[in-house]
């Protein structure tokens, strides 16, 4: 077995946490809450991290080296919808930091260079064969490009996020988990986006995801409190 299949074994079946929150809109959102963060989801049980930036994957990284790291660099660029690891200086970057998994915008959009998002996959898997790298899709044709460039894992990060998905917001895109399995790509599925109870996360193993990653409805004290409160409010 190889380094990537010993990683990808060590997430298989398991829950990922995104460790991720900016701190103009997030108090806990600092390397060192975000560090604390990962402790308490290692403390949980947790397989493995995501995390945005280089700094937060650096804290992180430093006190967890041997957990699993999806890392991400999210560089807005204005009048570009593609952010999410966008160019190869922000995947040298993420792969110098030791990310295991690297995360990229792998949807049939344009980024700022003018070229389609999923391509920078082929270029990144030139440059280093042996680091996992993951498209983060929207729908199938997605998944299925991504596939084509090389990608080893596909997410579904961006369904709902797109102009194209604008209609799969509020739940977890799970038909979107069913069609990648049944395309049969030779490809490793990790659900992410809205898993928010324990039946969304069975519920995406049902569907036929390898793993799943699971951000603000663990991390993100702000949203978890504002939908208790809207239940309330609601009542």
């Amino acid at each position: 077995m190889n380094k990537k299949e010993e990683i990808l074994d060590k997430i298989r079946g398991r829950v990922i946490v995104s460790c991720q929150g900016d701190p103009l809109t997030n108090p806990i959102g600092t390397p060192e809450n975000l560090t604390l963060m990962a402790k308490c989801a290692v403390l949980g049980g947790c397989a493995g991290f995501r995390a945005n930036m280089p700094y937060n994957i650096e804290a992180i990284k430093r006190e967890y080296p041997e957990i699993p790291m999806i890392g991400i660099w999210k560089i807005m660029t204005e009048g570009c919808d593609v952010y999410i690891t966008p160019t190869m200086q922000a995947v040298d970057k993420l792969v110098e930091l030791g990310c295991e998994i690297i995360a990229m915008d792998g949807t049939d959009r344009l980024n700022a260079d003018g070229n389609k998002a999923y391509t920078l996959i082929a270029e990144a898997k030139k440059k280093y064969p042996d680091v996992l790298i993951m498209a983060d899709i929207a729908d199938l044709n997605d998944a299925k490009l991504s596939a084509e460039a090389g990608a080893d894992i596909c997410s579904t990060t961006l369904s709902g996020y797109t102009s194209y998905t604008k209609d799969k917001t509020g739940i977890c895109d799970f038909e979107l988990v069913r069609q990648i399995k049944e395309a049969d790509l030779g490809i490793f599925i990790i659900t992410e986006g809205k898993i928010w109870t324990r039946e969304d996360a069975l519920k995406a193993y049902e569907c036929g995801t390898d793993s799943i990653v699971i951000g603000t409805a663990i991390t993100n004290p702000i949203s978890i409190t504002k939908r208790f409160v809207q239940a309330v409010s609601n009542k």
